[in-house]
């Protein structure tokens, strides 16, 4: 090969490629950047500390409290090769982040690459994306594998080769071993592809699907009874063991089922090989008759007898039943060459579902049994999840509201909303139309939809849930933002072509008569020139020229403007002559006429592609600020919605201020203290060997003369007026330990809230106020709550440790 000819075949990047680079740099920076700043949350120390156990040899058994295997075997092995601390304890977390954020690029042959690329780049600055993805929880890990199964979907039904099945068989299994929302996904994503078989191949039987999907929600959710249940939704129950029924079901007046009484839940929930004593074996069969206490009401039942026979009929009428001609559905779908059919065919051949079901399985052993060292983790990882989460419904832990994820959306994610409200009629009419990405944009509107809708219905709302929600939506979004341009960017070429076609000599000669014009002339030019044509030549983005750059300005002018108002309106205070509510009619008046301004002049597709264009770039500014303001800045502050509760950045200050004190004594970590109940002590005094645990937080006696100093709840501390008097001669200080959002000022339908009075009514200054400060500086309606906890020192060690809550570094006077 010459010279030249390595030259030109060097490789060269494409701009998508250097985009792409860009991105992964940044990601790496956003979702490592000061990562171990924060103290870990209550959740956070949880794991850790698990994962630690197994790492030092305690084993592991699976708990559905604490979700799935998957954790902790990666957190041990982090550890196992990084070491333990707050950093490497979300390191696994912020990996798998920045893997989401590059994930959309599996889908460029599906969604096409501008969309792929809009999806990664606002990953990227998603506030809810940004902060789950650096918190060491089961939802960052879920969501990497809930877009490998929906690319394994999309990519096999294009092009049906083993390994994107093999793909969804690993990441689905390993959803399922990492958390319980797994379910949800599995009703999720099975719902529209069992619809479109049966569409596809046997009309008859989206009936019989929506049947049995209705009678098994009435089944397990409706017909059974409610139970008399005190304020832990434990249920009472009777001298024979028995619920106490509360109301009868309707129709058969069935029984409650068992996991209305939470207590049975926390009974099924996991088990231990030995415990009693007793053999695995014999430890298998009680579980497994815990868990027919469950399957034997007569619910339950009837709802395996309607699933199995439902789904026998459905077999027999698509696979056996033969028409006049002697040819089944699943058969004639097949002969015309159906793409439904073909592509369930495919599972068929070179046994691909069996070797899938067997990865499935053997990755499922693996994990639930910890290496084979807990074999109940077999039963447990299935019947003891789906029960014990089954249970959480009802328990509703964290009482939030049914328009939780809205408030959410609204306050951290309103770029995504504005998305769906674009992207569901463009996503119906792709499918309508049946254009090339028909099925994965129905797809991904559908599982934006479902997701939102099951969330919400779902007993327990967390922020960190909203991972789930945010993930289908980004996908919508972009998709939606990629077609508008793509739309708009094909009238703007038609439209290109049609002028320039009609000012061709050719065009002209057949329009005006030989007499008027010379030879070879054209149509005489009008006045003000044919300049206006320059109007519909491609610029950028492939839009008409200059359209982007002159709506962009006024767009942005228009913006800045309703900024300053809004600034200057609520800084003036209520004496101010305009509301804030004129401020905002006013931009949105400004913004009205420049929409139909071009509107008529580039026309409406143009103007919707322009205002896509627009608002993603504003919003989106307003997205990064609020993301760096959540997780950089008050992170560790409940001051943030997303922040729901955090462990206080006292926490880690105590625990540091005792570590160097015991540097100074030359101890290490052996400085000798005392720690009660509250399990982030688990954590941050794993490897303390001179620390003594206090069950229940009550003292039994004055701490040993070697005992520096006292970690306790303000609770236990004032539950047992005994633990004062042994404290005597320490210096008491009181940090807090977790604070929380003010919830009931701010978003909860309690007559009061910000909220509500907005909705009431939406005029009020002090309410449009409130509100402002909110969304822009995050200023709370009301002051932070908080559980406290106090350390009790020694009086040579109070300098060092510092002042707490408004306490004195001396000691009490007696």
């Amino acid at each position: 090969m010459s010279m030249p000819e390595a030259v030109t075949r060097r490789w060269t990047p494409t701009v998508e490629q250097v985009a792409y680079a860009v991105i992964a740099v940044l990601a790496i920076v956003s979702r490592l950047w000061a990562l171990g700043d924060r103290a870990l949350h209550h959740d956070e120390t949880l794991h850790a500390a698990y994962s630690w156990y197994l790492l030092s040899g305690r084993g592991y058994m699976h708990d559905p409290l604490l979700h799935g295997p998957f954790l902790y075997h990666l957190g041990a092995l982090v550890f196992f090769l990084f070491g333990d601390n707050d950093t490497t304890a979300r390191l696994s977390a912020a990996l798998f982040s920045i893997a989401l954020t590059l994930s959309p690029i599996l889908l460029r042959p599906i969604i096409g690459r501008p969309a792929a690329l809009i999806a990664s780049i606002y990953l990227l600055i998603s506030p809810v994306a940004l902060y789950v993805g650096r918190f060491f929880r089961h939802d960052i890990y879920s969501v990497v594998f809930e877009i490998l199964v929906l690319v394994a979907i999309v990519r096999y039904a294009a092009d049906p080769r083993p390994r994107w099945l093999y793909l969804g068989a690993v990441a689905l299994t390993l959803m399922l071993t990492n958390q319980e929302t797994t379910y949800l996904y599995i009703l999720i994503m099975a719902a529209p592809l069992a619809a479109i078989f049966c569409w596809r191949v046997f009309h008859p039987g989206l009936a019989i699907i929506g049947g049995l999907g209705l009678a098994l929600a009435l089944l397990i959710f409706v017909l059974p009874g409610t139970a008399v249940v005190d304020g832990g939704h434990h249920a009472q129950r009777d001298a024979n063991g028995a619920i106490v029924v509360d109301q009868a079901g309707p129709l058969f007046g069935w029984p409650p089922l068992e996991t209305e009484d939470n207590g049975y839940a926390l009974l099924v929930r996991n088990r231990s090989d030995s415990d009693g004593g007793r053999s695995v074996w014999e430890n298998g069969a009680r579980y497994l008759a815990d868990i027919g206490r469950f399957v034997n009401h007569p619910a339950i039942i009837s709802a395996f007898i309607v699933l199995t026979g439902g789904l026998a009929l459905l077999i027999w009428l698509i696979w056996y039943r033969r028409d006049a001609s002697g040819a089944t559905p699943w058969e004639r779908a097949l002969a015309r060459g159906d793409p439904a059919a073909t592509v369930a065919a495919s599972l068929a051949a070179d046994r691909r579902w069996q070797i899938a079901l067997a990865i499935a399985g053997a990755i499922y052993a693996l994990l639930f049994t910890a290496m084979f060292t807990n074999l109940l983790g077999l039963i447990s990882g299935m019947a003891g999840s789906l029960l014990y989460w089954l249970a959480q419904h009802n328990v509703q832990r964290g009482s939030q509201p049914g328009h939780y994820y809205a408030v959410i959306f609204a306050t951290y994610e309103p770029l995504l909303l504005l998305g769906a409200a674009a992207g569901l009629p463009l996503a119906i009419q792709a499918v309508r139309r049946r254009w090339p990405e028909a099925f994965a944009a129905g797809l991904i509107a559908w599982w934006s939809v479902a997701a939102f809708g099951i969330y919400t219905w779902a007993g327990e709302k967390m922020p960190w849930l909203t991972i789930h929600i945010t993930l289908p939506l980004t996908l919508l979004f972009a998709w939606t933002l990629a077609k508008l341009m793509a739309l708009a960017q094909a009238q703007a070429a038609r439209w290109q072509e049609a002028w320039e076609a009609a000012t061709t000599p050719a065009a002209t000669e057949a329009a005006v008569p030989v007499d008027t014009v010379g030879a070879g002339d054209l149509v005489p030019t009008p006045a003000g020139g044919w300049h206006w044509l320059d109007e519909w030549r491609p610029g950028a983005l492939g839009l008409p020229k200059g359209s982007l750059l002159s709506f962009g300005l006024l767009f942005g002018l228009i913006i800045s403007l309703g900024f300053l108002l809004l600034l200057i309106t609520v800084a003036a205070g209520p004496a101010s002559p305009i509301r804030p509510w004129m401020a905002v009619l006013f931009t949105l008046t400004l913004f009205t006429l420049l929409v139909i301004g071009a509107g008529l002049r580039w026309s409406w597709t143009v103007t919707a592609a322009l205002m896509a264009i627009c608002l993603a770039l504003a919003i989106g500014l307003y997205t990064v600020r609020g993301s760096v303001r959540l997780v950089y800045q008050t992170g560790d502050v409940a001051r943030e919605m997303m922040v729901y509760t955090q462990t206080s950045p006292d926490v880690m200050r105590v625990i540091r201020r005792l570590e160097e004190a015991a540097m100074r004594r030359g101890g290490g970590t052996r400085l000798p203290v005392m720690y009660d109940n509250e399990t982030v002590w688990l954590w941050y005094l794993r490897d303390w060997p001179g620390a003594i645990a206090v069950p229940g937080g009550r003292l039994n006696g004055p701490p040993a003369e070697d005992v520096q100093a006292v970690l306790l709840l303000q609770e236990n501390l004032d539950r047992y007026p005994e633990n004062r008097a042994y404290l005597e001669g320490f210096v008491i200080q009181r940090y807090p330990l977790r604070w929380w959002f003010p919830e009931d000022q701010a978003y909860r339908l309690n007559g009061s809230s910000l909220l509500d009075r907005l909705l009431r009514n939406p005029f009020d200054y002090e309410t449009s106020a409130q509100l402002w400060r909110y969304l822009m500086f995050r200023q709370p309606p009301a002051g932070l709550g908080s559980t406290d906890f106090v350390i009790a020192v020694r009086p040579e060690l109070a300098r060092q440790i510092g002042v707490g809550l408004g306490g004195s570094l001396r000691m009490p006077e007696r």
